[in-house]
């Protein structure tokens, strides 16, 4: 059974104060701890069962990307093996459907990390579908953690309704 793992980036340094635009903006030291905590539960969550986690998906923004590859330390992997997906930047639920597919079907799971609102609005799609009004809370580094049957139930675009969550949870101090 493949595990999903939908992720929001650690927190990062305040647009003011990072002298640098959106894209480019750096986690914070906490938020570089919340991402280590990230991969460290994923990787204690999945020990000793089949629901390996070996591919990871981020947005090319600076933030989501060093949140994965944290991710991906935890979890035993090179951060190099972190997939970057630049549509997941400013990218809505069908670019994240996109993600979904573009999952290895041989993948035993996958994590993918992104930015809010989208987010929370892919968990509540995936949950629910368009009748979903109930969007999880979902702070910098939050994942929700889903079991499928098959990488089948994922096919884009029409991922609405596909799973229930069988966890959110974040990471904060």
């Amino acid at each position: 059974m493949p595990l999903l793992v939908l992720a929001r980036h650690a927190h990062t340094v305040p647009a003011l104060d990072a002298g640098t635009d959106d894209f480019d903006r750096p986690l914070s030291r906490s938020g570089a701890q919340q991402a280590q905590r990230m991969g460290q539960f994923l990787a204690d969550a999945t020990t000793g069962t089949d629901a390996v986690i070996d591919t990871v998906i981020a947005s090319s923004a600076l933030r989501t990307v060093h949140t994965a590859e944290a991710v991906a330390v935890g979890l035993g992997m090179a951060p190099s093996s972190v997939v970057r997906d630049p549509s997941l930047y400013s990218g809505w639920v069908t670019d994240w459907a996109e993600a979904m597919v573009s999952i290895p079907t041989d993948a035993a799971g996958a994590v993918i990390v992104g930015h809010q609102p989208t987010v929370s609005e892919v968990v509540a799609y995936v949950t629910g579908g368009h009748e979903s009004e109930s969007r999880p809370h979902f702070p910098p580094s939050s994942i929700a953690v889903f079991r499928l049957e098959s990488w089948s139930q994922l096919d884009a675009p029409d991922i609405a309704g596909a799973a229930r969550p069988e966890l959110i949870r974040h990471f904060k101090e």
